[in-house]
């Protein structure tokens, strides 16, 4: 049933192409939001959309620039509202049995927080609840932002990509985006992608302090030696 909603919703996309950068930028925003994610093909919709891109019907610049927008926003939302009503409302309505693997939850998340949210764009089941689990975490909105950025910047052209390749591998009708069109979109997923991993090795370096615990102990990393 979901997906019978992408094919009327492209092909009012084609006929009022001016409008298409609002639309996919709406598409784009509702699929990032809690649980009305899981109802909408934003997905589907975005594939579709860069088959318009190879056929010239759309630009691709406007609708990237509109999906990445989208993507942002949903799950800034998502995030703000965590961290604004989640644990309050997780204490009254959490069942006691559950409360330890919450907790344990939140640990985890805290400890590969950067990461579980750059990783969690690309699993369309979970996308809709990462920004939840970052807010409920107390994760700071300046690392969720930049993981939130960095991944809307990945998955935005490499949804479009497959429709672009269809569409030009079908040999769409002349004018269109030709080979330009998919290697923006493929440079821009390249270049987010590598500012994503130089950002988790960051993060993952050891800090380099060295620490002992007593005289004589061996020393291990964390805080600075005692004399």
């Amino acid at each position: 049933m979901i997906g019978d909603l992408a094919a009327p919703l492209l092909g009012w996309v084609e006929a009022n192409g001016r409008w298409a950068p609002l639309v996919l930028l709406l598409v784009a925003f509702l699929e990032s939001l809690p649980v009305v994610g899981l109802f909408v093909p934003g997905s589907l919709v975005l594939v579709g959309a860069g088959l318009l891109v190879a056929a010239g019907v759309l630009s691709p610049l406007p609708v990237l620039a509109a999906t990445v927008l989208g993507a942002v926003a949903g799950d800034l939302v998502g995030f703000r509202l965590a961290r604004a009503f989640g644990p309050a409302a997780v204490r009254r309505h959490l069942p006691r049995r559950y409360r330890r693997t919450y907790a344990r939850s939140l640990l985890g998340f805290r400890r590969f927080g950067w990461w579980a949210v750059f990783v969690g764009r690309f699993l369309a089941p979970l996308r809709a609840f990462v920004p939840i689990a970052a807010g409920l975490s107390r994760m700071p909105e300046r690392s969720f932002q930049t993981a939130n950025v960095a991944s809307a910047l990945v998955w935005a052209p490499l949804l479009l990509l497959p429709g672009w390749l269809a569409g030009s591998a079908t040999a769409l009708p002349a004018g269109s985006g030709g080979p330009h069109a998919g290697l923006v979109l493929l440079a821009i997923a390249v270049a987010a992608g590598v500012v994503a991993f130089r950002r988790w090795r960051a993060e993952s370096a050891p800090s380099g302090h060295l620490v002992r615990t007593a005289p004589g102990a061996p020393t291990v990393p964390g805080r600075p030696a005692q004399g």
